[in-house]
């Protein structure tokens, strides 16, 4: 990871990561969302995420679509390779430290025009969260939950899509009502411009969410969650369905595995991707 990269982070809370996948990954990836699109399920009724902002309604609701690591070959082989991809995995070994894991099962976030937003959220202040949290001690950056996002579409100026309050990972006061809502202060609201192919990186603690969606083009984002390797949010780990174990390599492997220490012998990822730690790597 540069060293712009972590004053960056340190500073906003995020971080893109500019052209992490060619166009003809991007091209390979969104055929294999094409090919399950079927399965794509909109958020309404009670599962709308807009709440009651006015501002943040939309016409339809957020699509949703799990399951990519566990769908047929070769489908699965372009998110599986995002969970390894060396420049990913060379900053999360700075954001979440080595050894880290993946807590949540990968998903895609799908909007289309009219879409609607998702109220502002994050655990900073003014509590301490022990999952999702941003701390910096001993000359180095500690975070709890961390969002690796990979951009399938691009997301220009004003499209809307992921939005969120720079530097507020280090807030010590709740977020007010009416930011989360979109109603106030917008001006320190910023819209996530990038590009297909690119990935943000973000801490769970950085107040965050969606503007409505107002592009001619779908937005597509895969969102893998990650945590330091002894923590665990969420429980799909235990146990991970066997079809998304099912003929993955020793070092995709090796981010599904359960926290625990990584004195204990746990797979460990270099900087380049490749097992430096664990039973695998002898």
């Amino acid at each position: 990871m540069k060293e712009i990269e972590k004053y960056l982070f340190d500073l906003q809370g995020y971080i893109v990561l500019e052209g992490v996948l060619s166009e003809a990954e991007v091209a390979r990836a969104n055929e294999a969302v094409d090919r399950h699109a079927a399965l794509i399920r909109e958020r309404t009724g009670e599962l709308s995420l807009s709440g009651d902002s006015a501002a943040l309604k939309g016409v339809t609701g957020r699509g949703d679509l799990g399951g990519l690591l566990g769908w047929e070959k070769p489908w699965c082989d372009p998110f599986r390779e995002m969970l390894v991809h060396p420049r990913v995995v060379a900053c999360l070994n700075v954001v979440l430290g080595p050894g880290w894991r993946l807590d949540h099962n990968g998903g895609l976030i799908s909007m289309r025009k009219g879409a609607e937003g998702h109220l502002l959220h994050g655990s900073s202040g003014p509590g301490f969260d022990r999952h999702q949290y941003y701390h910096f001690q001993d000359g180095r950056m500690h975070n709890g939950l961390t969002v690796a996002a990979w951009q399938l579409t691009d997301c220009n100026p004003g499209d809307g899509g992921l939005c969120l309050i720079p530097g507020s990972h280090k807030g010590n006061y709740a977020c007010p009502q009416e930011v989360r809502k979109w109603l106030a202060h917008r001006e320190i609201v910023r819209q996530v411009a990038c590009k297909a192919g690119d990935v943000v990186i973000f801490t769970e603690a950085v107040t965050h969410g969606t503007l409505p969606w107002t592009a001619d083009h779908d937005r597509r984002s895969v969102l893998f969650r990650m945590s330091p390797g002894n923590l665990a949010y969420a429980t799909g780990y235990n146990p991970w369905p066997e079809e998304m174990l099912a003929g993955m390599t020793p070092e995709q492997r090796a981010v599904l595995e359960p926290p625990y220490h990584s004195r204990l012998d746990r797979p460990v990822l270099g900087d380049d991707g490749k097992l430096v730690q664990g039973p695998e790597a002898r």
